[in-house]
């Protein structure tokens, strides 16, 4: 836990590419979106690929995701994705408070808002919660209809 706290400490390094070098983002999606009683986690819903193709159309964020997630897995012996869920926690927590001109914080927002948008859009990760359907698709209940 001391080689994560000085690798959150310190961002800047000479760091060695990873061969699949976002082979973390499954990991990084599915602790801001678990599964739970209600909805599947976000890479059971495969996830990490349309936000992958996404940011593949834009070369500044491919760099981002790259460059945040190289320095994910860097933090520590093992890549993020092999961190115990405390140690990921730890990381994410302290992603979401950085400064978001830096690249931890900057890739935390933009990937929350990715991952929210692309998660919600998909019907199977809002079936299982207990929602009242909008009258509005199938018209408007008597008398109004």
């Amino acid at each position: 836990m001391a080689a994560l706290g000085a690798g959150l400490a310190s961002i800047c390094g000479p760091v060695v590419a990873e061969a699949r070098p976002m082979a973390s983002l499954a990991a990084v999606l599915d602790v801001l979106l678990p599964a739970d009683d209600f909805s599947p986690s976000a890479s059971a819903l495969g996830i990490e690929r349309d936000i992958a193709d996404f940011v593949a159309e834009s070369d500044m964020m491919t760099r981002l995701f790259l460059a945040a997630l190289d320095w994910m897995d860097h933090l520590a012996d093992l890549p993020f994705r092999d961190l115990t869920s405390a140690q990921q926690a730890e990381v994410m927590a302290f992603m979401e408070t950085a400064d978001f001109n830096a690249v931890p914080g900057r890739f935390y927002h933009i990937l929350r808002a990715l991952a929210v948008e692309f998660y919600y859009a998909r019907a199977e990760a809002i079936i299982g919660l207990p929602l009242n359907a909008t009258p509005q698709p199938e018209g408007y209940p008597p008398p109004w209809g």
